[in-house]
This record gives C-alpha cells, structure tokens and sequence, in this order.
C-alpha cells in the first residue's frame, strides 16, 4: 500500500497567509497487489506464462467541506452569544430594580407627605448623579398642582444629597442613573 499526497498549489503565495482559507490537501490511496506469475501446464509442456497486471483500486475518500464546517460554527457563535446577552439582559434588569429600589428606599425615608397631598397626585424629578451617588442637580419636570407636594417631593431628595451603596458598573450607571426620573404619588 502507498500512500501519495497531491502538493498542487502547494508553493502559492497569495494562498499561504490566508488565515481565512482552509482547503483539505487531497490524499489518494494505491493499493497495489503483487505481480503474481501463474504457469499453466499441461502434461509436461509448458504452454504459455500469464502475467497479471496489479490491480490499482483507488476508494473514494470524503474530505470534510470546509466551508460548510465554518458556516456551522458561525451559526453556533451567533446561537452562543444571543444566550449571553440574553442572561446580561436578564441580570442587567435584575441590577436595575435592585438599584432602583436603594434609591427609592432612601428617598422614602426622608419624605414627608403633606396633608393637602390627593389620591391621584404625581410629581416628577428629574435627578442627575456622579458615579459615588452624589446628586449634582434636581429638577421639577412635571408638577402636581399642589405646591406642598411638590415642595415635599423636592425637599425629599435635596435631604438624602448623596445615595448610598450604589456600586454598580460604569455601563449600568451611565445608561440608566446617571440621568433618571423620580415620581412621587401619594398612592405608594
């Protein structure tokens, strides 16, 4: 048995820095039976001698398709890393509540709701943060009618002046508390 391996397009410059393109090298497999030399005889005479000639069975050999190989493996990036952010999405959400909730919890301890205050009143307030959970500036963005409650949705958060425990990441800061509004009702 020989085996020969096919170096076509082997010395190719322009195909040997490619990082992006992979080509199986083509193998063939010989198998070569040996000359066998058969004597017929008959009664005493030799007639004739047969040589036979080695038989060359080259069997199909499948190389694998590497362009179907890369396109599978693609497909699987793209599945893995949608699973990724699917679970930073997740727990992105989960930080933000968690986060949100530190806030408010701060925020009610400082309130107090005015008598004058009415099932159905809302105060907006726009909040601006640094990342150690100062509060750089408070704005109404959006009154009640009822200048107590509003008074008292204010002096609620000049009062706490600097969160506490807000030890999140850049990114998460950056996207949803650097910047955020703050409703006051007298519901919850």
């Amino acid at each position: 048995m020989g085996l020969v391996l096919s170096f076509a397009n082997f010395f190719q410059i322009d195909n040997l820095y490619s990082l992006n393109k992979i080509e199986p090298m083509p193998a063939y497999l010989v198998f070569e039976k040996p000359q066998v030399l058969k004597k017929i005889t008959n009664n005493k005479m030799v007639k004739k001698q047969i040589y036979e000639e080695p038989v060359i069975a080259s069997p199909i050999i499948e190389t694998a398709d590497t362009r179907a190989e890369l396109e599978n493996i693609k497909v699987e990036k793209d599945l893995l890393l949608k699973e990724i952010i699917n679970n930073e999405t997740k727990s992105s959400v989960e930080e933000i509540s968690f986060f949100s909730n530190l806030i408010r919890d701060q925020v009610i301890r400082n309130w107090k709701q005015p008598s004058s205050a009415q099932k159905g009143m809302t105060v907006e307030i726009l909040i601006t943060l640094v990342p150690t959970g100062e509060i750089i500036q408070v704005n109404l963005t959006k009154s009640s009618g009822n200048q107590a409650f509003d008074n008292s949705a204010l002096n609620a958060v000049q009062k706490v002046s600097k969160f506490e425990n807000l030890d999140m990441g850049r990114k998460l800061f950056d996207n949803h508390f650097r910047k955020f509004t703050l409703v006051f009702n007298p519901d919850n």
